[in-house]
């Protein structure tokens, strides 16, 4: 098993450090507490890229105080992933994102929950602008769904190379695999 997308790569000594960007104060990693419709389920998604953590934690918290009048501050938090760990947990990665991730992140934003039965999920981040893509494609403006052209145009709009990665964890057991490094920076 080689995890080396995202700078993930089995058999290293060397722990993978990884983030989390918050509204929340983070005692204990709780998987019940993320948000549903998400790109792999409902579950605990860290980065290895601090700076998109940041954006994530900077954008919920606009989300919380413009869209429902909360106010509330923006955490980051960093953790050494023990990736020799993910031999005990069923894992799916994504090394790109192609055809069947996109069908795999479609199929997890229609669900509360999550449309698959893996522990760990690594693979690319659908941001807001491959929201509008895949909205696009599925209103089809690039054409008949499931076409040949259809798919094509929709993959090259994603522009995949610009994609964070994310791993997402769906058990409070597979996020043990995580060791957080302080109490958070609040942003």
């Amino acid at each position: 098993m080689g995890y080396r997308r995202f700078g993930i790569e089995t058999g290293s000594a060397k722990p993978v450090v990884v983030y989390h960007g918050s509204t929340s104060l983070l005692d204990v990693i709780d998987v019940a507490k993320g948000k549903p419709y998400k790109d792999f389920g409902r579950g605990f998604y860290v980065t290895e890229s601090k700076n998109h953590a940041r954006n994530i934690a900077l954008r919920n918290k606009r989300i919380e105080t413009e869209r429902f009048n909360r106010p509330c501050e923006a955490f980051i938090y960093s953790f050494e992933m023990d990736i020799f760990m993910l031999s005990s947990f069923k894992v799916k990665q994504f090394f790109d994102a192609d055809f069947e991730w996109v069908q795999f992140v479609l199929a997890n934003r229609k669900t509360r929950e999550r449309a698959h039965g893996y522990d760990v999920v690594i693979g690319p981040t659908a941001n807001d602008d491959t929201m509008v893509v895949l909205n696009a494609y599925l209103d089809g403006l690039y054409g008949n769904l499931g076409s040949e052209g259809a798919l094509n145009t929709l993959l090259t709009n994603i522009e995949a190379e610009n994609l964070p990665g994310q791993i997402y964890f769906s058990s409070n057991d597979a996020t043990k695999m995580l060791i957080q490094k302080g109490m958070g920076e609040r942003l």
